[in-house]
């Protein structure tokens, strides 16, 4: 369900980390939870930068992108006001993104999306003292539901037509209107993931 590859203990690495700090470090200060979190990015990213040259793709590029990209995010938090839980949904969403890219299988790619759209949904509504943050999460989690739920329909409709979740062979398949309709119904989802116009609110 996910590519194999030397660079598959980054996920694994990232699972553990955010399983310790989930069981220890939501009891520590904010400032020293956030500082842990950014420790643990960098020597991925470290580590990531330090392997044999001839491993590097693209699949592992994005990967590194992603990680420099959650390192950026979690350097601008405001550590004085954001809760301490603020620094673990967010490694959760870069995990989420880790998973997505190396993902091979439909199924795969719709339980790492979901993983950090259900991060999201709590991080947009976070501010409990906000109207405004109410309403963002209120709309984001309908535009979510129902992105999911056209994501698994198509995910039906290409299972139906080919009788194949992994992609390497969805592409082989030959294509049949069911297998079409399934394929416009996930680009659909993924643009309301986005918030792509006109699929936006």
């Amino acid at each position: 369900m996910w590519v194999h590859s030397p660079w598959y203990p980054m996920e694994l690495t990232l699972g553990l980390i955010i399983l310790i700090v989930l069981t220890y470090g939501l009891k520590a200060p904010t400032l020293r939870l956030a500082t842990f979190c950014l420790g643990a990015i960098i020597l991925m990213v470290a580590a990531g930068l330090l392997a044999e040259p001839h491993l590097l793709c693209w699949t592992q590029a994005i990967k590194m992108l992603v990680m420099l990209s959650g390192l950026a995010i979690l350097c601008m938090l405001d550590h004085r006001t954001s809760h301490r839980s603020s620094s673990l949904l967010i490694l959760l969403v870069i995990l989420g993104n880790l998973l997505l890219i190396g993902s091979t299988n439909l199924i795969s790619i719709y339980l790492a999306l979901e993983m950090q759209t259900l991060c999201m949904f709590i991080l947009v509504a976070y501010n409990k003292n906000s109207l405004l943050s109410a309403e963002a999460g209120l709309k984001y989690f309908v535009l979510g539901a129902l992105s999911s739920g056209l994501f698994l329909f198509g995910c039906a409709l290409i299972y139906g037509s080919t009788g194949e979740l992994e992609l390497q062979f969805i592409r082989m398949s030959i294509i049949s209107y069911g297998a079409l309709a399934g394929k416009c119904l996930i680009t659909v989802s993924l643009l309301f993931k986005v918030s792509a116009a006109p699929f936006h609110m």
